[in-house]
């Protein structure tokens, strides 16, 4: 009897897969069987996607589609990262000031007067709406680049302290972490230059704060990640070596593995591993 019974399932296995391959070679039946995978997975997007694919006029939507999106998402990117018009700060950073101040891994946070920076400080309910580290001297010159930021609309790049004119600004110092590891956390940061900004993370926390969730469960941070925010880059670089980002509020232990996909600038500033060395 067993004997039968495998007989007869494996006979059944190889009249699915000869039908299978045979409607996979139409596309009517690319698109029924995406129909009939629909009755058995969740992934109710992918398969409507590829349905859509099949029909004769579908590719050429969904690549309008895409293109419709890709604009849209730059234009809201240019309109967010121009600044606000008669924006005036109470206080103005001063390069020459800093440069006496700043340390190699120094975080600074600042207030910015872009429509993005407004959102931020309105969202987060914070006065800091960026985070950037200093990270020494990358070429010559009297105003050399010296910071390496996650920037909307150029993604991760270094400015110079010039940069900073006419914003408030405050200086973070890691406590006990050795000239060794403020290297490493520099060096870490620089070789990300170049990388995207991670729009999606942006949205996704923008979201969460504003439906007030708690904090997701904790995951790793990856060293191979390519897509950042100006927090994430930093989170990540800290992490790195050892030195998690952990806002009192959080109360967890610095050994813990911690989230760090919910942090906003004023989570630095609210940190104990940092002290403030500077503010202008």
């Amino acid at each position: 009897m067993e004997l039968v019974g495998g007989s007869i399932v494996t006979a059944w296995t190889d009249f699915k897969l000869r039908h299978m391959t045979t409607l996979a070679r139409f596309s009517v039946g690319r698109s029924l069987l995406h129909l009939l995978a629909m009755l058995g997975d969740r992934c109710l997007r992918f398969r409507v996607t590829g349905i859509i694919r099949e029909l004769p006029w579908g590719a050429e939507a969904l690549t309008l589609l895409t293109r419709a999106r890709t604009r849209l998402f730059g234009a809201l990117v240019l309109y967010l990262a121009r600044p606000i018009k008669h924006s005036n700060p109470e206080a103005s950073a001063d390069p020459q000031s800093l440069t006496a101040v700043l340390n190699r891994g120094d975080v600074l946070l600042t207030r910015g007067n872009t429509r993005f920076a407004a959102l931020i400080n309105r969202i987060t309910q914070s006065p800091w709406s960026h985070v950037s580290m200093y990270v020494g001297a990358l070429e010559d010159g009297p105003d050399p680049r010296c910071i390496v930021e996650a920037d909307i609309a150029a993604g991760v790049r270094s400015i110079r302290l010039s940069e900073l004119n006419a914003l408030q600004v405050r200086v973070l110092r890691p406590i006990g972490l050795s000239e060794m590891n403020r290297r490493r956390l520099a060096d870490w940061v620089v070789r990300r230059i170049g990388s995207e900004y991670d729009l999606a993370h942006a949205w996704g926390l923008g979201r969460n704060l504003l439906r007030l969730r708690l904090r997701s469960s904790p995951n790793t941070m990856a060293n191979t990640a390519t897509r950042f925010i100006c927090c994430s880059l930093l989170a990540h670089a800290f992490a790195w070596v050892g030195y998690p980002v952990v806002p009192d509020q959080t109360r967890v232990s610095l050994a813990a593995t911690v989230d760090h996909s919910n942090l906003t600038p004023g989570d630095f500033e609210r940190a104990p591993v940092f002290e403030v060395v500077g503010a202008q």
